[in-house]
């Protein structure tokens, strides 16, 4: 008799955590008997292993980003990577590693743990810009490949690389799963998506400023603002945040999933939503996202995205994920007037929120793709251990 699977997840993002969380549940539903760990290059996950540290930039050091890789480095960057690639090397035991992130995810395990590797390939699209060479070649020394779209699958195929489309993995978290919101007919529903990273608290106070001067332009509808909360965001600080550009407090409801917290500012509603993202998006009409993977999913069930920012302070993240998105995702000056100017604009334009809605779809792509990598990540365990 086979031993039960030794499977080793790593993900290189807080969105790419995520995912990898939605894996390892696939797996542990194909067979109850897996060993699965999940171990987070970036940030800190419950229950991971190996070395994890947050650091500064959340991650965002991708195309040269000088001043985060800085202050990463002044955080204890080089030491902690050091102690993951050690980590990585004591990883013999393991039948596969399953690589979420980008190539750099991928050439880590390939080289420092030298075991099969699955690659779940979530930071590139050819709506974007394709694989490099140097990418390609790293790609072709995995078992398999799941790309995150048909157009990058079929591109990365056409070069060699074991790859397929087989779903969108981002699309496995967003189903409801059931709790009730209390979602009010007689308002606008709105979706507030700050982030996990260090600018959350400060991107919900932002669009608590602009849901409350919002409110004054659906009138005579009353306005129901939902404010996720992300896994390590820190609720704490992101909810000090809305208390405070609200001008009142916040209520605590006593449940730990759901509505955790709920405020009154007038025909403004304020919830706070933790462990209950799909419920969420399932009950909203619109997005103020300044996510990542969560404004991506969001665009993926069909709802309109709506986002702030300059090239100043967004830089190349907002527009790659604008290059991914296409019409699902309207980004809006980083002003509250011209924002809700901008947001009210689209409110009365039925027709083009259909659009977006559409595009959303079409970019995204359906779920189950964690059922497939689940499957080839144990056939490829259960060959290796034959």
């Amino acid at each position: 008799m086979n031993a039960a699977p030794n499977i080793l997840l790593v993900s290189n993002g807080y969105g790419e955590a995520a995912i990898a969380g939605y894996i390892a549940r696939a797996l542990r539903a194909r067979d109850a008997a897996a060993r699965v760990d999940h171990f987070p290059l970036v940030g800190r996950v419950d229950g991971g292993v190996g070395p994890q540290a947050d650091m500064p930039s959340g991650g965002l050091v991708a195309y040269w980003n000088l001043g985060n890789l800085a202050r990463d480095v002044r955080a204890g960057l080089i030491g902690l990577t050091l102690r993951q690639f050690a980590f990585l090397r004591a990883q013999k035991a393991r039948d596969v590693v399953v690589a979420v992130g980008d190539v750099y995810c991928l050439a880590s395990a390939l080289t420092f743990a030298r075991r099969p590797t699955v690659f779940v390939a979530t930071a590139k699209s050819e709506h974007v810009a394709g694989h490099s060479k140097v990418e390609v070649a790293i790609a072709r020394r995995a078992a398999a490949v799941f790309a995150r779209d048909e157009a990058t699958a079929h591109a990365l195929a056409a070069r060699g690389v074991p790859a397929r489309y087989a779903g969108n993995l981002m699309m496995d978290g967003v189903a409801p799963s059931g709790v009730d919101l209390h979602a009010r007919a007689d308002a606008l529903r709105v979706a507030v998506l700050p982030g996990s990273r260090a600018d959350a608290p400060a991107n919900a106070a932002a669009a608590t400023r602009r849901l409350a001067m919002l409110a004054g332009r659906v009138a005579p509808r009353a306005l129901q603002g939902f404010v996720s909360i992300a896994p390590g965001a820190g609720a704490a600080a992101l909810s000090a945040a809305v208390e405070k550009t609200a001008g009142v407090p916040l209520t605590p409801t006593g449940i730990a999933k759901g509505v955790v917290a709920r405020a009154q500012a007038g025909p403004l509603e304020i919830d706070m939503v933790a462990g209950a993202f799909g419920d969420m998006l399932a009950a909203s009409e619109i997005v103020f996202g300044q996510a990542g993977t969560a404004n991506e999913q969001a665009a993926g069930i069909g709802l309109p995205v709506i986002a702030a920012g300059t090239p100043e302070r967004v830089g190349w993240y907002r527009m790659r994920q604008q290059r991914l998105l296409g019409d699902a995702l309207l980004v809006l000056p980083d002003d509250d007037r011209a924002f809700v100017d901008g947001v009210a604009t689209l409110l009365a334009d039925p027709a083009r929120m259909q659009a977006m809605a559409a595009a959303g779809r079409s970019r995204m792509g359906g779920p189950g793709a964690s059922a497939a990598v689940a499957e080839a990540v144990i056939a490829l365990a259960s060959h290796n251990s034959a």
